[in-house]
């Protein structure tokens, strides 16, 4: 297979500039060793060994598009405060800017502390999560962030429900990017149908069975039904469902096929975490290096096949996604669905 195309369009990652727009938080990895069994309820009593901190939700994205091999600029609201600072300093040491972040006195940055424990010279296994939330200030569509807008190549909107990103704003911000000729790409938990004329959205199965009320079927006409009548609620252009283990599925407006694309790595991960924000990332670098969408959608699943075979969440390397199609084995593999 010839994958020269693909090889191109990873090499030219790094001339790609991304707005990543939405949500940050803190994800601190807090690591334990079980010491006994209380006796006043039967939970472990754990000593604290060490604490890990990465920026999390739309922080995971910039991360990724970072390792990747191209240029993010985070655009959000978090807190000025320690957690706020170690999100600062994370970006700042891999030389992301963070101009476009505004660091607030009035709120405090949202933060997921996930506990592991373990027995001596065990591996630490993930007991709890601990979620510090906030409902945060909306950004402001302002002429600095139209003049950014105008300087990139495509817009990630990350929203993971915390109001970083109002819907009014989301819908000025995609009009006025769309009208400047930039793709828009859109990864919403919970509010989906909101965000109106994205050029692809990226639900995963059960975001998008929720948005229509019913499952989302395996396959033939009436996922293609289900396909049309998600873009017809968003209004976008086209749509990137993920489906774990089953792979992807590539839909555009007003064609009568639908492309799946089939995982790549092993169909046991060893942990989902971030895995989504690694696929938005390599799908809208690819598609702004001038791959079509189903192409986008195949080194996608590759970085979403690395991701999930590393603990944690995990930023794919534009090396390791390079490797995998030089060597080009286990690539996945498209199939084209028409409705007959």
């Amino acid at each position: 297979m010839d994958n020269s195309k693909f090889l191109n369009a990873i090499d030219n990652f790094k001339n790609i500039k991304l707005l990543v727009i939405g949500d940050i938080v803190l994800d601190e990895f807090q690591y334990t060793e079980i010491k006994r069994i209380s006796r006043e309820a039967p939970v472990f009593i754990c000593s604290y060994l060490y604490s890990e901190y990465y920026p999390g939700c739309g922080g995971n994205t910039v991360l990724n598009v970072k390792s990747l091999g191209g240029n993010p600029y985070p655009v959000s609201v978090v807190g000025l405060d320690s957690d706020g600072k170690q999100i600062k300093t994370t970006f700042e040491k891999l030389k992301i800017n963070t101009s476009f972040i505004k660091f607030s006195r009035k709120v405090s940055t949202n933060k997921k502390t996930r506990i592991l424990a373990g027995g001596v010279h065990r591996a630490k296994q993930h007991m709890l999560r601990v979620d510090y939330e906030n409902t945060m200030p909306s950004i402001s569509f302002n002429d600095k962030l139209r003049s950014l807008i105008k300087q990139c190549d495509g817009i990630i909107i990350s929203d993971y429900g915390y109001n970083t990103i109002s819907l009014r704003t989301a819908n000025s911000i995609i009009k006025f990017a769309k009208n400047s000729g930039k793709p828009v790409f859109v990864d919403s938990r919970h509010r989906l149908n909101g965000f109106k004329n994205a050029d692809f959205i990226t639900p995963n199965e059960e975001e998008a069975g929720d948005l229509i009320g019913e499952k989302i079927a395996e396959n033939g006409e009436r996922l293609i039904a289900q396909l049309r009548k998600l873009l017809k609620l968003t209004s976008a252009k086209g749509i990137l469902l993920t489906r774990g283990s089953k792979g992807m599925v590539v839909y555009e407006r007003d064609k009568d096929y639908y492309s799946t694309i089939g995982i790549y790595g092993s169909d046991e991960p060893v942990d989902v975490s971030g895995a989504g924000d690694s696929v938005i990332s390599a799908f809208a670098l690819s598609f702004c290096s001038g791959l079509n969408s189903e192409d986008s959608a195949i080194v996608s699943t590759v970085a979403g096949g690395i991701s999930v075979m590393h603990k944690g969440t995990y930023s794919v390397k534009n090396s390791e996604l390079r490797e995998a199609f030089l060597n080009d084995k286990g690539l996945p593999e498209r199939k084209i669905v028409r409705n007959n």
